[in-house]
């Protein structure tokens, strides 16, 4: 019994022996097994850190883009668009995710990508097979929002969001506008001058992607750009517009200019510029001067039309501007005192200035002139005399003080100053007198007429009223400026009171407008052509223009009109002056002037047809024996000119403004004058419906042909048997 018990005891010691012996191994190994890892995660770190982290930032990708800002609206002073930016997009291929695509699947996304963009479907396959790693390819630039839906959601197609800028009024205004580019920069004019606050900043997408999977993504919102509003009148450029091209048609000028502005506050209702172009399509002048004729010019001769019809001659155009200078010249005289105003002058046809004979237009000469008639009469004679006893060195100084020979001030770039002498002597005082020998730009010449016509002060003329960003903060607000004082206002109203008589029974008599009191002054410049390195005066090739001011007791507006390379007997600028004068008068609300005994015969008080149908309104005038024109399109009126309770002529046309809310149903309204009834109605069949009487040749119609109304309207009609 006891040999068992004590054989047990040592068996259990000799097992525990065994145990503790494994237990020391195991805790040797784990050790080991520990300090070799250790090892190693040091070995790495150390040794192979840079080279493992490398290979691990080798499966993630970082991308930027770029998200293109709204460029900035030019509106005119009544917020009409000039000038805006309409949503585009460019459209990315990545041609190594395509060729992951099934061959039918790539087949119906060429088909797709054709109809959309400006490629086959042969080009389209092409670009993909030539790139397959690449996985960026720009196939198409500033597509319109149309064509880009059915693009979206395309395995291997990407939209980029960017603008188109568009000018809604095409020619209009164009060099005041300017352009944007192809590289996305403004260029002369509003799009150049204020780059900074049209661009807006680009916003950005920044993207850390492992694989296909974005890890995180950043946006930066881009912010688009001001809105500049203009002082530019988008009616009155357009009544400018027109009738500058009727006489550029007639007498086809090398160039013409036109400006309409407040003479009181400086502000430009209106700069016409010719040859002109479209900012829509500014490097290609096909619309003006026909496609055949464009592709015909050589590459250099393009780019010269290309830079003329860019110029805005209104400020870039230097010329000599004849007798246009003559008010300020007279102003300037009676300002110094060297005349009193009852002067008289004997115009014998020349004057001989320091041995040199220097005639006056009308070669059999003008007789005994009053300073009045020196303006109305254009007197040559009469203008050397008054300024005979002005010291010359102050006679240049008053032609600076009124603005010539330096910037107006104007916000556009690459204005011209003109050129003056930096001495006179008394032959180029005599020949300043009459507007010869110095130079001018159009935008001068109104700005220093408007010093003497609005009570003698020099305004800095502008064309910007106001920029607003897209938080609606005011950036800029531009308010009238004066440059400074040049005459006294009792000089501005004498010598405003003689530019009367030019209009009445002078030389400006083609520019009188009924029921208004105008005053101006022609002018006729003689110009300079380089013959053979020589600078001579060809005969029969002037430049002639007109400026004038209504009404003229106390203006409200001035306009002035310049023709070159037309001969000198001729009155169309006048003509002009008058033609546009007779839309933008009662346009402003500028009431006629009519004495209360001629009253009742030959004017009518103009009634109120606003919101009514062209009908109604129509039949309206005519029981107040007023005429119509309609402006726009549609048959609701939504506004008129003059305005109702202003005094008209009787006859005279009122202008109805139109809209429509249906574009899709209007046709235009033929001309059916001269047309049977049966004619007519067949001429008109699933458009209009015939009115009116029912046999006989038509006489008149209403609305007039021409005019642009919705579908299924009437037209009213007279017969004649």
């Amino acid at each position: 019994m006891k040999k068992r018990t004590r054989a047990k005891k040592k068996h259990n010691l000799v097992t525990r022996k065994h145990l503790n012996r494994r237990i020391v191994i195991l805790n040797i190994c784990f050790f080991g097994v520990f300090l070799f890892l250790g090892w190693q995660v040091t070995s790495i770190k150390i040794f192979k850190g840079e080279e493992y982290t490398k290979g691990a930032l080798s499966n993630m990708t970082r991308s930027e883009s770029i998200i293109a800002a709204q460029r900035g609206d030019i509106v005119d002073r009544n917020h009409k668009t000039l000038a805006t930016s309409v949503l585009a997009y460019n459209v990315i291929l990545s041609p190594k995710d395509i060729l992951t695509l099934k061959e039918e699947q790539q087949e119906k996304l060429y088909a797709t990508l054709a109809k959309q963009v400006d490629k086959t479907v042969d080009e389209i396959r092409n670009i993909v097979n030539e790139r397959p790693n690449s996985k960026y390819y720009i196939l198409a630039k500033r597509i319109s929002t149309e064509k880009a839906e059915p693009l979206k959601g395309l395995g291997g197609v990407a939209l980029d969001r960017t603008y188109v800028r568009k000018y809604p009024a095409g020619e209009l205004a164009a060099q005041v506008l300017g352009y944007f580019n192809k590289n996305e920069e403004g260029k002369y004019g509003i799009e150049q001058q204020y780059e900074s606050y049209l661009a807006g900043k680009p916003g950005r997408e920044f993207s850390q992607m492992e694989g296909s999977k974005i890890i995180t993504r950043q946006l930066q919102d881009a912010e688009a750009g001001s809105t500049i509003t203009l002082t530019l009148d988008e009616v009155i450029q357009q009544y400018v517009t027109t009738t500058m091209e009727k006489y550029i048609e007639q007498y086809n000028p090398i160039n013409a200019s036109a400006i309409i502005m407040n003479p009181n506050t400086g502000e430009v209702y209106s700069m016409y510029s010719y040859p002109s172009y479209n900012p829509n399509t500014y490097n290609d002048l096909s619309e003006q001067l026909g496609a055949s004729t464009w592709k015909g010019l050589s590459l250099d001769k393009q780019t010269e039309k290309l830079l003329e019809a860019w110029k805005n001659h209104t400020m870039q155009y230097m010329y000599e501007p004849g007798s246009t200078m003559k008010p300020i010249i007279m102003a300037m005289a009676l300002e110094e005192g060297v005349i009193k105003g009852d002067e008289t002058y004997n115009c014998p046809g020349y004057k001989v200035v320091a041995d040199t004979r220097i005639s006056c237009w009308k070669t059999g000469g003008h007789g005994v002139q009053t300073l009045e008639e020196v303006i109305a009469n254009s007197c040559n004679v009469g203008m050397m005399e008054l300024t005979s006893g002005m010291d010359n060195d102050v006679f240049l100084e008053y032609i600076k003080r009124f603005g010539f020979g330096e910037e107006t001030g104007i916000e556009l770039a690459g204005e011209e100053v003109g050129l003056l002498g930096k001495k006179l002597n008394v032959v180029d005082k005599a020949t300043y007198s009459m507007g010869q020998n110095l130079t001018v730009t159009p935008l001068q010449l109104i700005t220093a007429f408007s010093a003497v016509v609005n009570g003698g002060y020099l305004m800095e003329p502008y064309v910007v009223s106001n920029i607003i960003n897209e938080d609606g903060e005011e950036l800029l607000n531009q308010k009238k400026a004066v440059r400074r004082p040049v005459i006294s206002s009792e000089i501005s109203t004498l010598v405003t009171s003689y530019l009367k008589k030019v209009v009445e029974d002078g030389t400006g008599t083609a520019a009188a407008i009924s029921g208004y009191d105008i005053g101006g002054k022609t002018g006729t410049g003689e110009k300079r052509v380089n013959v053979d390195g020589k600078l001579e005066r060809p005969e029969d090739e002037y430049v002639v223009s007109f400026i004038g001011a209504a009404p003229i007791s106390k203006p409200e507006v001035v306009g002035l009109v310049v023709f070159d390379g037309l001969p000198d007997k001729t009155g169309a600028p006048s003509a002009a002056f008058k033609e546009m004068m007779e839309n933008i008068l009662p346009y402003l609300d500028i009431e006629l002037n009519v004495s209360a005994e001629n009253a009742a015969s030959t004017v009518s008080v103009v009634p109120d047809v606003s919101n009514k149908n062209i009908y109604e309104a129509v039949e309206i005038l005519k029981q107040n024996e007023l005429d119509y024109e309609f402006v726009g399109v549609g048959s609701e009126v939504i506004d008129q000119a003059p305005k109702a309770q202003s005094l008209w002529n009787k006859g005279g046309s009122v202008k109805l403004y139109l809209k429509t809310n249906q574009m899709d149903q209007i046709e235009e309204v033929p001309d059916l004058i001269g047309k049977t009834i049966e004619e007519a109605q067949t001429l008109v069949e699933g458009k209009f419906v015939i009115e009116g009487t029912i046999s006989g040749s038509i006489s008149s119609q209403m609305p007039k042909a021409g005019t642009k109304i919705e579908k299924n309207n009437k037209i009213i009609v007279k017969t004649t048997e």
